[in-house]
Formats: structure tokens, C-alpha cells, sequence
């Protein structure tokens, strides 16, 4: 058989060669064809990902530069709110006169002159009675029965009404009114109206602004404007500025409808031919509203290098298709490039990798960026204020122990008061106020130290002065984590109190980034406080009471490898072996949708080793807590 074979291949070598040629062209075909299935679906993979990736960074950085457009809206809005809650205070303080409060106009007037005068804000001051008659300080005698603030005032509310041209003066002007309270009954005995020019609205509306194009707007509650780059649309006395409820713009009406309902929002709209983001915010003394448009160009430009770097990707990831397409049809002939493709796909997935670390840490960067500037901001308008009431506090308090020994000198020289004196000082209970108005002072006291020191506890935990490696004291940034988390560690209905068990051991200044190595505590502690509030779900009320949540923090020296080691523990639910392993991984977390989105551990561990040369290690046991072990070199290694 084999030399039959053999005579009938030679006579036939050529139909021989064709079959065999054939037979490889099939296995090569089918083996393209599966390379070809399988290249087609890495690259759909990994497109659909870089896609995914490209959207949610480029939603976050959207949201960012929103919220500081919103910010700085809101800044305008507290600007216009601290002004009138100013004025308000002004005229009920002086409702509350003895001098108003006997509603002898002969008595108010000259009084109302002066207060006029002194207080340089008021265009006028007026009187109304409970008919609606009005007197004022320029002498005329108008009825204001009809008027907002007249019906609102009567009905008890200090109040500040949408501006309107005066009756008198002729100018637009905000009435602030406040009830006189009367000697007997619930009613009032009249009304006080005070007269401002809006020209303190409209320079912060003018001073509101966000770039090039940008602009700003306030309206009442009707939704007519009544601050405006286009002095036309406020309207004067003879033509009433018509309501943007009314504009032939729908976009601008729908807007207009959120501030009048007092909505806070960020929104895009097509505004005068162009494409813009309105951010808008209600006043809270008045019920008006502010807005700021700034054109698109403004806020999106930020994301041109965001779409340039989607760009470099994409073509890189272009060029990788043709090399593998290229590689699948030389893959029979050349076998070593199956080596290089090898590579380049772990060369592929490492630099996808790197790109993802990358993306979080700037998502983080932005975020701490962000909330720094924006805790930096409110430390800084909390700590004048405070400061303010402080010191005047120290004074208040000597003033006060003055007027209480003059008033005892009063008692011992004039021992024998007129029956009226001894009915208001009955009425007043001196001895009581003698007794509590001290005690009262030290709380206030004890009260605007307790801000202060919020403040500088805020204020060192953002650290914004430190991008560089310094030497801080650890512990004192432990402490300012604790002191801001320090509402989530008091006991509510639902859960016990959370014990704070500090054992701080001798350390020395340690060379860090002082704000990271604070945010890397933040986020194990709120990991640890979750962790305590998450177990105390699954307890009854009975051992909520009984069970004590405890968080032990210990700090001390390794003298070995001069390391400064942190041990934060918590007797919460502990985690799994699963979880322990992954607990650094990005975007990993277990809690519940809208609560983490697995940034803060993988951020946290990036910051010790990759920044700090340091270590972080987690023990943990299901049921029995968990402890976090951070170890930072006492002098950098970088």
C-alpha cells in the first residue's frame, strides 16, 4: 500500500501540492479569523472602559467648576442678606424704642430726625397707624393701606418688600418695616418704616461677576428685576418693568418661575442668541433672588485639555488596532512578533492602570483643592465675626458689672423708691437679672471660644500654606480630624455615643504633606465611624444603650527603622477576608450607592506609600473590628 502510495504521488504532485496547500490556507484563515474575534473584542472592551472613564472624570470636573460658579452666586447672596439683616435689626431695635412705642408723632419725629442722620442709610422714616395713615420724617401723609410691607408688619413680621418707587422721594427704594409692639394685646400699635435706596443691591449685582461675558441680575418676587446691567428692564414710575414670568424666551420663564418659588440651581440655557449657565439663589431676608450668567465658554474651557487628552488616547488606541491587525497578518510568517504583541498588551494594561491611579488622584486633587479653599473661606468669615463678639463680649461684661453696681448703689442710697420704680424693677425681677446676667456673659464666652477654635481647627486641617514637605506635630492633626468629625461621634436615638481612646506616645515633629496625612486620617476614621454605625444598626435598642462603641487611636516610635507608627482601632462589624484583600483597591467599596465610591482607602494608600515611602496594613476579623496600622518615616526618603 505504501509503494502504491508512493507511484501515485509521483505521478501526481501537483494535485498533492494543492491540497496541502489548501488545507493550510484554511488553518490559517480560521486562526485569523479567531485572532480577528478576538482583537475586535479587547477593543470594544477597552473602549467601552477609556469611554466610561473619559465621561465620569469629565462629569466631575463639569460639577466643580458649576459648584464655584454657584459658590461665587452665593457669596453675592450673603453679601445682599448680611446688608439687610442689618437694616431689619436697625429698625426693630428702634420699634422697640420707648420713644416709638409711645406713638406721639411730636415725641418720634425729632428722635427719627437723628436716627436719620446718624444712621446715613435711610432716605426716610415714617409712622403708620393701624388705619394705614403714614407720617414721615419729610412731612407728608400719604394712606399705605395697600402697601406690602404695611399688611405684612401688621401681621407681625419685620420684613423688607420689594422695591418700589416712593411715593414721596420718587426714587426706587426698599421699605424695611417692623411692627411697634403694643402696651396691651397681641396687635401691634402700629407700624415702622424705614426708606432705603437699593444702591447697595446694585452695586453687588454690578461687582457679581464670573469672566469675560459674565453678568448679574436680582429679582423680587413677582419676578421683575430690580438690579440689572440693562437699566430699561427695571422700569421707573411711569412704566412698571415687566415681569421675565412674561418674556418671549420659554427657557428664561421656566427660570424665572425656579427663583420666584426660591429654587437654588445651576442650569443651561440659550440666553440673548448664545448658550450660557445660569446660576440662581434665594435671598433669606428677603423674597428675592440673584443670578449669575456666564457664558458656556467660561466654565467649559477647562475641559478643552480633558477632550485633547480623550483625543491622544483614542488615536493611540487607533494605532494599536492597526498593529495588531498588522501582527495578525504576518502572525504565520513572523512568530517572534507574537512575543512583542505579548508585551505590548501588558505595556497596554499597566498604562491603562497608571492612567486610572492618575484620573482619581486628580479627581482627588480638584475635590481637596475645592473643599480646602471653600473650608479655608468659611474659617476665615467665621473667625471675624467671632473675633469680633469675643473681644466686644470682655467689654459687655465689664460694662455690665458696672451698671449692676451702680444700680446696687442706687438700692443703698435711695433705699425708698417711687411706687412706679418698684413696679417696673417687680416686673423686671432685678434680682434675678442681677443674678443670670453675669452667667449669661461667661456663656457667651465660653460659647465664642468654642467657635474659635473650630476655626483654627478647620483652618490647620486644610493646611492650603503647606504644599511642601514639613515638620508638623502628628498628634495635633489627629486632633483637628476629631474636633471636625466630632458631630458624628455624639450619641443620637439610634446610637450610642463613640468613645475617642487616645494613647499618644512620645513622637517628634515628622517630616510630611501635613493636609494629605490629615485627609488619610479622615478617611480611615469616617471608614471606622461607618463601620460603628453600621453594627449599631443590627443591635436593639437595649443594646445600643449597653454597648459601647469605642475608636482607640495609640501612636509611638518604631526606633528601628525610625518610623512614627498610627494605630486607629475600631470593635465595629470588621470585614471579610474578600474585603481585606481588596480594601485599597480603586473605585472597591461596600457601602450602599451614593455613600462611597471607593476613592478614599485607595487615595489614602497612594498618599503613605507612593508619597510618604510609608506603609499602611489593615487586621481585621468579621465581628470583632478592625485596625489600621500607618507607618511614615520620621524624615522623608524622597
Amino acid at each position: 500500500m505504501l509503494k502504491l502510495r508512493k507511484i501515485w504521488l509521483k505521478i501526481n504532485p501537483r494535485q498533492y501540492a494543492q491540497t496541502k496547500k489548501n488545507y493550510y490556507s484554511l488553518k490559517w484563515r480560521s486562526r485569523n479569523l479567531l485572532l480577528l474575534s478576538i482583537v475586535v473584542i479587547l477593543s470594544f472592551s477597552i473602549s467601552l472602559a477609556a469611554i466610561t472613564s473619559y465621561n465620569i472624570v469629565k462629569g466631575l470636573l463639569l460639577d466643580s467648576l458649576k459648584e464655584q460658579v454657584l459658590l461665587k452666586t452665593h457669596q453675592g447672596q450673603d453679601d445682599i442678606d448680611n446688608w439687610l439683616a442689618i437694616r431689619k435689626t436697625e429698625i426693630k431695635t428702634l420699634a422697640n424704642s420707648l420713644v416709638v412705642r409711645s406713638m406721639d408723632w411730636s415725641v418720634m419725629e425729632p428722635y427719627l430726625q437723628s436716627e436719620v442722620t446718624r444712621l446715613q442709610t435711610f432716605l426716610l422714616m415714617a409712622l403708620a397707624t393701624p388705619d394705614g395713615t403714614l407720617i414721615n420724617t419729610q412731612g407728608t401723609r400719604p394712606n399705605v393701606k395697600d402697601r406690602e410691607f404695611f399688611q405684612r408688619s401688621m401681621a407681625g413680621e419685620t420684613i423688607a418688600a420689594d422695591p418700589i418707587i416712593g411715593r414721596t422721594n420718587k426714587q426706587l427704594q426698599i421699605q424695611i418695616s417692623s411692627p411697634i409692639p403694643a402696651e396691651t394685646g397681641t396687635k401691634p400699635a402700629g407700624v415702622l418704616m424705614g426708606g432705603i435706596p437699593i444702591n447697595r443691591v446694585v452695586e453687588v449685582i454690578s461687582n457679581l461677576r464670573q469672566g469675560k461675558g459674565s453678568y448679574a441680575f436680582a429679582l423680587n418676587s413677582q419676578g421683575i428685576p430690580i438690579a440689572h446691567p440693562n437699566r430699561e428692564l427695571i422700569g421707573t414710575r411711569e412704566k412698571v418693568g415687566q415681569s421675565f414670568l412674561k418674556s418671549p424666551n420659554p427657557r428664561l420663564v421656566e427660570i424665572t418661575q425656579q427663583m420666584v418659588a426660591k429654587r437654588t440651581n445651576i442650569e443651561l440655557a440659550q440666553l440673548d442668541g448664545k448658550w450660557s449657565y445660569v446660576a440662581y439663589t434665594p435671598l433669606r431676608e428677603a423674597n428675592w433672588s440673584v443670578a449669575l450668567i456666564v457664558p458656556q465658554e467660561n466654565i467649559e474651557s477647562p475641559l478643552q485639555a480633558l477632550n485633547l487628552l480623550a483625543t491622544v488616547l483614542g488615536g493611540l488606541l487607533v494605532v494599536g488596532l492597526i498593529g495588531a491587525w498588522r501582527q495578525m497578518q504576518l502572525y504565520e510568517q513572523i512568530r517572534d512578533r507574537a512575543l512583542i504583541s505579548s508585551q505590548q498588551a501588558q505595556q497596554l494594561s499597566k498604562t491603562l492602570k497608571e492612567l486610572q491611579n492618575t484620573q482619581a488622584q486628580l479627581i482627588h486633587t480638584e475635590k481637596m483643592s475645592s473643599l480646602g479653599q471653600l473650608v479655608a473661606g468659611v474659617a476665615h468669615e467665621i473667625n471675624n465675626p467671632a473675633n469680633f463678639i469675643h473681644a466686644n463680649l470682655n467689654h459687655a461684661s465689664v460694662y455690665t458689672e458696672g451698671i449692676l453696681d451702680l444700680l446696687k448703689l442706687y438700692e443703698q442710697t435711695y433705699p425708698n423708691p417711687t411706687p412706679e420704680i418698684s413696679d417696673r424693677a417687680q416686673d423686671l425681677d432685678i434680682e434675678f437679672l442681677a443674678e443670670d446676667l453675669p452667667k449669661l456673659m461667661t456663656s457667651m464666652q465660653v460659647g465664642t471660644k468654642r467657635i474659635r477654635e473650630i476655626v483654627l481647627s478647620l483652618r490647620n486641617f486644610s493646611r492650603l500654606d503647606e504644599a511642601d514637605m514639613k515638620f508638623v506635630d502628628i498628634h495635633e492633626g489627629l486632633d483637628n480630624t476629631l474636633m471636625i468629625l466630632n458631630r458624628r461621634l455624639i450619641a443620637t436615638p439610634n446610637q450610642s455615643e463613640i468613645q475617642i481612646i487616645k494613647k499618644y506616645g512620645d513622637l517628634p515633629l515628622v517630616e510630611c504633606y501635613a493636609g494629605q496625612l490629615n485627609q488619610v486620617f479622615m478617611n480611615v476614621l469616617m471608614n471606622a465611624i461607618d463601620a460603628l454605625e453600621e453594627a449599631g444598626q443590627k443591635l436593639s435598642l437595649e443594646d445600643i444603650k449597653t454597648n459601647s462603641n469605642q475608636i482607640k487611636i495609640q501612636t509611638q516610635i518604631d526606633e528601628s527603622n525610625h518610623d512614627a507608627i498610627v494605630q486607629i482601632y475600631d470593635n465595629g462589624i470588621g470585614m471579610s477576608e474578600d474585603v481585606k484583600q481588596r480594601v485599597f483597591d480603586h473605585m472597591f467599596t461596600t457601602k450602599p450607592v451614593g455613600k462611597g465610591i471607593g476613592l478614599g482607602m485607595a487615595i489614602a494608600y497612594q498618599i503613605v506609600v507612593d508619597k510618604h515611602t510609608g506603609t499602611i496594613e489593615v487586621d481585621s476579623t468579621p465581628g470583632c473590628g478592625t485596625e489600621f496600622t500607618i507607618r511614615i518615616p520620621l524624615t522623608s526618603k524622597n
